[in-house]
């Protein structure tokens, strides 16, 4: 409707009582109210026709500048990852131009940087004094979990800060063959620091837990007459960046393990661990190919959180993967690669379990489904044709190094064990039957007899 319409309009709604009513005030409020209303769809339609631009043309790119041209000058290659900035840079790949693209940077503008003891640190920070930046240093002093391979007196982070705010986040190399980063609570005057800079927690875009990035490649390009380093693939990047939460293995409670239950190292356990290794590296690169998420599960997860390894009886590797993430791919993926498919249970949207063998160890992968208060994988015995189904709490998933494997874990790893092997967990258990022995199973009914063929198929 037109602006003369809605006037129109307006005037013809005013009741005639109140046109000629001799009382002003009454007819003055109408009149007021209705004209508040005609006001405010004509700002709307202004904004809508001729939207604000949305960027800080005030933004002081004279502080990137001479960041960018310190970290040149010392051969420290930072690499540009600001969301805002890096989206934008997709856009004019696309050939959409934006004038000032520096300028939608976020608050603080983050980078990344490889580092290495040998990097010079020292003169980095002499020169940025020198200029008038404040800078302050964040060390991998107190983290949740020790990783084995970086001292925690490590710095994690710089916040450099002159009319903007730069955040400098270092990124450490892992025995995995991936990239981490510490979580800014790492340092116990995280708070202070943070403070003292003018800054809030929440506000950053990264390090607000530690993550874990696997390694990418970079090019230089030019934003706003400025050549830095981004990201070659931005969107892979940012995908990656989004999901990066880590969890580090417990080395403290591995050790207490082996301390009370002692460690089985005889030559058929190690030799079982190292093929257990090899299949779960195989299965890693298949799944990661198709792009298929999975984390480990069962038996393996339990290893994993308990003693930070494969558990030497178990016999088999267990991993888990959302239905949603399936795909007809796997069995020919995986048979391509020298598996062999042992067995299919189930159907695709109800309790679907894959087995494949490599030798004489089996790979099981357990297929999830989610409900509003539970996910819950399936089970069935070929037998009895009965159904069972295991529940656990709602979990998200998290990155973690299990045997120099960059592999996921449910986030919530103590509570998934708990669901699925009880508060007992700690203790080794030999004899552990999977129809009754955890807790969070149930009888699920019956598949129908004349289903069999189709829900129940074992391969010799």
């Amino acid at each position: 409707m037109s602006i003369v319409g809605t006037v129109n309009r307006t005037m013809r709604e005013i009741p005639k009582s109140v046109k000629t009513s001799k009382t002003p005030s009454y007819e003055t409020n109408v009149l007021k109210a209705h004209l508040i209303l005609l006001a405010t769809q004509l700002i709307l339609l202004i904004l809508l026709v001729y939207p604000r631009d949305q960027y800080d043309k005030t933004f002081p790119l004279e502080d990137i500048i001479t960041f960018i041209n310190i970290t040149s000058s010392l051969h420290l290659p930072v690499i540009m990852v600001d969301s805002a900035v890096l989206e934008h840079h997709a856009n004019q790949k696309r050939q959409i131009h934006e004038p000032c693209v520096l300028c939608r940077a976020k608050h603080p503008v983050t980078f990344l940087l490889l580092y290495r003891r040998e990097n010079p640190f020292d003169e980095f920070m002499l020169q940025l004094q020198n200029v008038n930046f404040q800078i302050s240093i964040f060390f991998n002093i107190d983290p949740p979990e020790l990783p084995a391979d970086i001292p925690n007196d490590s710095p994690i982070c710089y916040f450099i800060k002159r009319k903007t705010m730069i955040h400098l986040v270092l990124l450490h190399e892992r025995e995995g063959n991936y990239w981490w980063y510490g979580s800014l609570n790492n340092d116990p005057r995280a708070d202070s620091k943070l403070k003292g800079l003018g800054m809030s927690f929440y506000s950053l875009q990264a390090m607000k837990t530690e993550g874990a990035l696997d390694k990418f490649e970079t090019e230089h390009i030019s934003l706003d007459g400025i050549s830095m380093l981004v990201p070659k693939d931005v969107p892979q990047y940012l995908r990656e960046a989004a999901g990066s939460k880590f969890v580090e293995c417990g080395l403290n409670r591995a050790r207490e393990f082996q301390r009370i239950h002692g460690k089985n190292s005889t030559y058929e356990t190690t030799k079982f661990s190292h093929r257990a290794w090899k299949l779960l590296s195989r299965a890693k690169t298949i799944l990661d190919k198709l792009g298929i998420r999975f984390w480990i599960s069962s038996g393996t997860c339990l290893g994993y959180f308990r003693q930070c390894s494969i558990i030497s009886h178990s016999k088999d590797v267990d991993i888990g993967v959302f239905i949603t993430d399936y795909s007809e791919k796997i069995i020919s993926e995986f048979i391509s690669h020298g598996f062999t498919l042992k067995h299919w249970f189930g159907k695709i949207n109800d309790s679907l379990e894959l087995s494949f063998l490599s030798g004489d160890i089996k790979l099981d992968i357990f297929f999830f489904y989610e409900e509003e208060e539970w996910m819950w994988n399936g089970g069935t015995q070929a037998k009895t044709g009965k159904k069972f189904k295991y529940l656990f709490p709602r979990f998200t998933l998290c990155w973690t190094e299990f045997l120099e494997l960059k592999v996921r874990v449910p986030c919530e790893t103590r509570v998934y064990i708990e669901a699925n092997y009880g508060p007992d967990w700690f203790t080794p258990v030999i004899e552990w039957d999977w129809k009754s022995s955890p807790p969070n199973v149930q009888l699920n009914g019956l598949w129908p007899v004349e289903e069999w063929p189709h829900v129940i198929q074992v391969y010799n």
